[in-house]
């Protein structure tokens, strides 16, 4: 006659001296819900269970992502304020882009130097509210673009004749204003704008992938 199944709490191992078929199905059930209580009591401890948590949130990302100028109609920057500087540097955008932010500094090798970024955009642009929000949307997509680089290029199409980290900076800030728009001209009545807000709000880097594939 099977012995009784006995659950050793100490160490969230079952143990039992004899198993059928019955019980050890049970055994393994609960040794498992065990150790992925642990796991998460553990990596909440260490502030990474939350991050788990917001990524399986993430559903596929939806396509109106890619309407940014439809939801954020803004008029796009005036990078020929440049054309001084960088006018002989080809018609790629990355090539173009990859001048002018390195003639005002806002590019310091392959990394964004935020601080220079608005007297960038205040040549390119006259709107204040336009400058406050690509301002803020360049310094939230600074780390995003530089540790996700690689990934970008398999996604966009744009040429890569030169250096493509300026570029992805730019669309990077170009897509995030489905999050911050000003208010004036943001369509807050458009479902699909509404949607695309709230997946970006907590699905970053999906919702700048699917943005990417546009491009």
């Amino acid at each position: 006659m099977p012995r009784k199944l006995s659950l050793d709490l100490s160490d969230y191992t079952c143990k039992t001296t004899t198993l059928n078929e019955s019980n050890l199905w049970k055994c393994i059930q609960f040794d498992f819900q065990l150790h992925k209580m642990r796991l998460e009591w553990m990596l909440t401890l260490l502030g990474i269970f939350p991050v788990f948590v917001t990524a399986a949130k993430c559903r596929a990302a939806p396509k109106s992502l890619q309407n940014v100028q439809v939801c954020c109609p803004l008029p796009l920057p005036n990078w020929g304020a440049y054309n001084i500087e960088c006018g002989n540097s080809g018609i790629q955008p990355s090539c173009r882009l990859g001048c002018i932010f390195n003639v005002t500094s806002a590019l310091q090798g392959k990394v964004l130097n935020t601080k220079q970024v608005r007297p960038m955009l205040e040549r390119a642009f006259s709107n204040q509210d336009i400058i406050d929000a690509y301002d803020a949307n360049f310094a939230s997509c600074a780390a995003l673009v530089h540790s996700k680089y690689q990934e970008m290029t398999q996604l966009s199409r744009q040429s890569d004749a030169c250096d493509r980290h300026a570029l992805f900076y730019s669309l990077c800030a170009h897509s995030k204003l489905m999050r911050r728009c000003p208010a004036h001209v943001w369509q807050a009545n458009n479902k699909n704008c509404r949607e695309a807000r709230s997946y970006m709000k907590n699905c970053a880097w999906p919702a700048l992938k699917m943005f990417m594939k546009s491009t």
